[in-house]
């Protein structure tokens, strides 16, 4: 069930960026949409690595700190 879920999500993801960037490729141009969509992609990406290295960074400024 959690696979499928996952797999749905990231067809929507997907078809939502396809969507975004041809839109964005007729109102502000081709090299205009590229960027946003390998910024997008690099963004999600590097999201979850930079969101846990935050959280041990902060859970370990915590340690340090207590009594």
């Amino acid at each position: 069930m959690r696979n499928e879920r996952q797999a749905l999500a990231v067809t929507l993801g997907l078809l939502l960026l396809v969507g975004c960037t041809l839109l964005l490729r007729e109102l502000a141009g081709v090299w205009t949409a590229f960027a946003v969509a390998c910024g997008l992609i690099l963004a999600g990406y590097a999201a979850p690595s930079l969101a846990r290295e935050l959280t041990v960074r902060r859970y370990a400024r915590r340690l340090r700190r207590a009594p």
